[in-house]
């Protein structure tokens, strides 16, 4: 038996649709011969008869309605698999897994997936937060698909780091600090202040007590945290006065905490990791690309408070 092709079926699947040849080949785009032709081929080829001829019009035989429902099955299967081509590439299924650590999950990165889920209606997403070790950890293994971490060395050839941003420490005070009304906040304004200290094992911390250390300036360290968020909310509650990274204080800025510039500049740095030995899905590229946006957008209304400074 001859084989059939797709252009028989599509020919057989028109008239069948129209009644005639000559709607066929509007249909298709062709000339009335050229559908005969490819109606009389597809007939021997499968060595059935479709259609009786009665005065130029083709009555579909019983065989033709049972072929015809098949053929119908066929291509809703083809259009499915031509939609899900079409939201594959306008990034409208899929799934993606972000991990981060904990002083951008608070807000900044909730509501970046927001705007992505607004954007590419049908992706599913799983969030997770993690210290930067154990988000480079979930990376390197490929159980993420992109993490959002601090700037501290990650030896592992299983990561690929790409920068995000590099920012500067600000000051957080309480509402009701004598220092509320200074613009930019220097060392010598804290003097004999509490202190609330990020944990000792980080390199931030060695940071910010050489910056007092060099200005000669006193403070009561008698409280330490190991993240960002726990500090702006001990500072919050008045507990002390604290210098960290800005995303997270420009979220506590909302409920009240003051948020002030520090010199001198203390940098901060965010990074991106990434599988080393797997692709990036255009997924992962869109989102990414949305994060920079974002943040972007951040640096121009927060006032001077998140500076980029690459």
């Amino acid at each position: 038996m001859a084989r059939i092709t797709y252009r028989q079926i599509e020919a057989f699947r028109a008239v069948m649709i129209s009644g005639t040849t000559s709607g066929a080949a509007d249909i298709l785009c062709v000339s009335q011969p050229a559908v005969s032709r490819l109606l009389a081929d597809f007939e021997s080829a499968v060595a059935v008869k479709m259609f009786e001829r009665l005065k130029k019009r083709l009555i579909p035989t019983p065989e033709a309605h049972v072929f015809y429902a098949e053929v119908e099955r066929s291509f809703v299967s083809l259009e499915t698999l031509a939609r899900a081509a079409d939201d594959l590439r306008e990034c409208h299924i899929g799934s993606l897994r972000v991990a981060s650590m904990p002083a951008l999950s608070v807000d900044f990165i909730p509501s970046v997936i927001q705007r992505f889920s607004q954007l590419h209606a049908g992706v599913s997403f799983s969030f997770q937060v993690r210290s930067t070790q154990q988000v480079a950890d979930l990376v390197a293994s490929q159980q993420y698909d992109v993490g959002v971490v601090s700037a501290i060395p990650i030896m592992d050839s299983a990561i690929e780091v790409d920068a995000l941003a590099e920012s500067r420490l600000v000051c957080i005070l309480p509402a009701n600090h004598r220092l509320v009304d200074k613009d930019e906040i220097v060392p010598q304004d804290l003097e004999g202040e509490s202190f609330i200290s990020l944990g000792t094992e980080q390199g931030l911390h060695h940071k910010i007590d050489s910056v007092f250390d060099s200005a000669g300036v006193y403070r009561k360290l008698l409280m330490d945290t190991q993240l960002s968020y726990s500090a702006c909310a001990m500072v919050l509650a008045g507990a002390g006065v604290s210098l960290v990274e800005p995303i997270t204080a420009l979220h506590y800025q909302k409920l009240g905490l003051v948020v002030k510039r520090f010199s001198p500049c203390i940098t901060y740095r965010y990074n991106l990791i990434f599988p080393a030995h797997k692709a990036r899905s255009d997924l992962t590229k869109s989102f990414v690309k949305l994060l920079r946006h974002e943040l972007d957008l951040l640096s121009r209304t927060s006032e001077g408070l998140f500076e980029k400074l690459n």
